[in-house]
């Protein structure tokens, strides 16, 4: 392996990245220590940066156990340590505040060092999704103008897993032949400097070694150069851009500040009553918005978070039971693999107290609250746009609210829904697209003005392009995407009020609907479902079942089964894809039999008029 570093300074750093902010928490008025989470609750974390952040949850949960990945367990202690090293070895490199530096790994006790030290010498981290090849990679780089890669050879097994020296090889033939500092990528135009951490094989002579950047950094602790960089940063500046998933359009990189980030994810914390005693089991990648609010709202709860290289599960069972987890983030296929899998009721999960869905169908929310036993399971919504979830239900809310809706505003954020013809604020009941503002919102994406406008008004209410409506407690439940809505004979329908109902129907596992060109009108919805396993649908049995229960106009005209889906790499489904899809499908009227429409029995002929 390559174990030099290409150093542009001989200067080190020092063993904290900045002043603590906690040492007036260290009592309380009467002489006791307050309580962790007493001690968190009373900063304003709007005031705060990652460096102080760090320093803070050294000082205060040091000696805890902070991450478990394989064979490595660190204490919060180690890890400011790791992250401290790799901060100081980042600057000797030349990495500059505010130049930006992708993050390309999977999950792992590194990546947890990189994601810490970049906004802690006021860089930009740029964390990039695993599941990007070549187009996606390089669009995400190139637009970021990322001047700093910071990349693993290959993740999972030898056999099955990604290579992504193989992926950069693809992009830059030249990969191999560049001097360290000196890249010259024409798809890349910005990157510089490129620092691997490999797996197997020796790293080029022109790419850093993750190790020796940590070694270097480690061996220079005490000259000041890195409190010197971290007393720069403001808790305005931006920490990080985090790429939308681009299911509509090219990706848009939203820029979020490290207060906002902070501040945000703490009183996320609060909302599932975290404490020292916790334990996270992070299945969901952590370059995602969800996976920076785990990542911050453990370590400032002073909770461990327990890596899994990947969900299975299998996994799932045998790390809850052997790891005593407490907390996890459950989407829908997670759920439905959970139920699933036949051998769950031989392991001891009793440890599961809380965690957050994604947001999940209330029946799936009731499957993981009740019979896989997470009494304190909450809800939430938000986006990459707004520092992560701009609304939440509490542990304690009542639950049919932390079931079927989302949760009210966040501390210190509004929440009002905008009419979708008008764009007035609508009432309570009233179904229009979100609007957010507050500390939250992004400073604006990477080099997008035109977007900004489209997206954010004068008065600084961001346009979410997401429906929901309030409730007269001021509980938020989402209804999907406005670009997502249909309008069937005039009525405007939310396409997810769908897909959720359809979901209670036996034997479906997934269900997306899209609206299709209809002669009488105008728009009709186009249903694509996904079978359990062994399950038989009938398509015109299932078309019943929805003319019995919902109005007529929201019952799909079409049924079509699918077995893979359509996917972005952030393996949300690609619906527009699917929309054109039936679209076309119709248009040369080759339907399959599923896919012809059926009239209900009984349907009048004024089905979607407004009479």
């Amino acid at each position: 392996m390559n174990q030099a570093m290409n150093r542009e300074d001989d200067s080190v750093l020092t063993g904290t990245a900045a002043a603590v902010v906690a040492a007036s928490l260290a009592t309380s008025d009467s002489g006791t220590p307050p309580t962790a989470a007493a001690a968190a609750d009373s900063v304003d974390w709007t005031r705060e940066t990652f460096g102080s952040a760090l320093a803070w949850i050294a000082r205060t949960h040091g000696a805890r156990e902070a991450v478990v990945h394989g064979e490595t367990r660190l204490t919060f202690a180690e890890l400011a340590e790791r992250i401290s090293a790799f901060a100081r070895g980042l600057i000797a490199l030349g990495v500059g505040p505010g130049e930006n530096v992708a993050l390309w790994m999977s999950d792992s006790t590194e990546w947890l060092v990189a994601r810490w030290a970049v906004p802690l010498i006021g860089a930009v981290l740029v964390p990039v999704n695993t599941r990007f090849r070549e187009n996606d990679v390089a669009y995400v780089l190139s637009q970021s103008e990322a001047s700093t890669l910071i990349v693993q050879e290959r993740a999972g097994s030898v056999e099955r897993g990604v290579r992504y020296f193989d992926i950069l090889a693809r992009l830059d033939p030249d990969w191999d032949k560049h001097r360290r500092g000196a890249w010259r990528c024409e798809r890349m135009p910005a990157l510089r400097r490129v620092i691997g951490l490999s797996s197997e094989r020796t790293l080029p002579t022109g790419m850093e070694d993750f190790h020796a950047v940590e070694a270097h950094g480690q061996s220079h602790r005490h000259d000041g150069v890195l409190e010197r960089r971290v007393s720069q940063v403001k808790p305005d500046d931006v920490a990080q851009i985090l790429y939308t998933s681009g299911t509509t359009s090219f990706p848009k990189g939203a820029m979020v500040r490290h207060g906002a980030l902070l501040a945000n994810n703490q009183y996320a914390a609060q909302c599932l009553r975290l404490s020292p005693a916790d334990r996270y089991l992070s299945c969901v990648p952590l370059f995602t918005a969800t996976g920076t609010f785990y990542t911050l709202a453990m370590a400032l709860s002073g909770a461990a978070m327990v890596i899994a290289d990947q969900f299975t599960p299998k996994l799932f069972c045998e790390l809850v039971e052997r790891e005593k987890i407490t907390v996890s983030f459950f989407v829908d296929t997670i759920v439905q693999d959970l139920k699933a899998f036949a051998d769950i009721g031989r392991y001891d999960l009793s440890s599961l107290r809380t965690g957050t869905g994604a947001p999940l169908p209330t029946a799936s929310f009731e499957w993981v609250s009740t019979t896989l036993g997470v009494p304190q399971l909450v809800s939430a919504y938000g986006m990459s746009e707004t520092s992560n979830a701009v609304v939440r239900t509490r542990w304690n809310d009542p639950y049919e609210k932390r079931s079927r809706t989302n949760g009210r505003p966040v501390r210190g954020v509004q929440v009002r829904i905008a009419d979708i013809k008008t764009g007035a604020f609508a009432p309570a009941g009233v179904i229009g697209e979100i609007c957010i503002a507050g500390y939250v919102v992004m400073k604006g994406y990477y080099r997008m003005p035109d977007e900004d406008k489209k997206a954010i008004d004068a008065d600084g209410w961001l346009r979410t392009g997401d429906l929901g409506e309030l409730d007269a407690d001021g509980y938020l439940t989402y209804r999907g995407r406005l670009k997502e809505m249909i309008k069937p004979g005039g009525f405007n329908v939310a396409t997810q009020e769908i897909e959720v109902f359809l979901k209670t129907y036996p034997g479906v596992r997934q269900a997306v609907v899209v609206g299709v060109p209809d002669a009488r009108l105008g728009e009709v919805g186009y249903a694509y479902i996904e079978r359990q396993e062994g399950a038989t649908i009938d398509p015109h049995a299932l078309q019943q079942y929805c003319h019995e229960h919902i109005a007529s106009y929201k019952v799909p005209r079409y049924v079509e089964f699918i077995e893979h889906w359509p996917l972005t790499g952030s393996q949300k489904i690609r619906k527009l894809e699917l929309r054109d899809r039936a679209a076309q499908i119709l248009a040369s009227g080759e339907a399959a039999e599923s896919t012809r429409p059926v009239p209900p029995a009984g349907a009048s002929s004024g089905e979607g008029s407004h009479s």
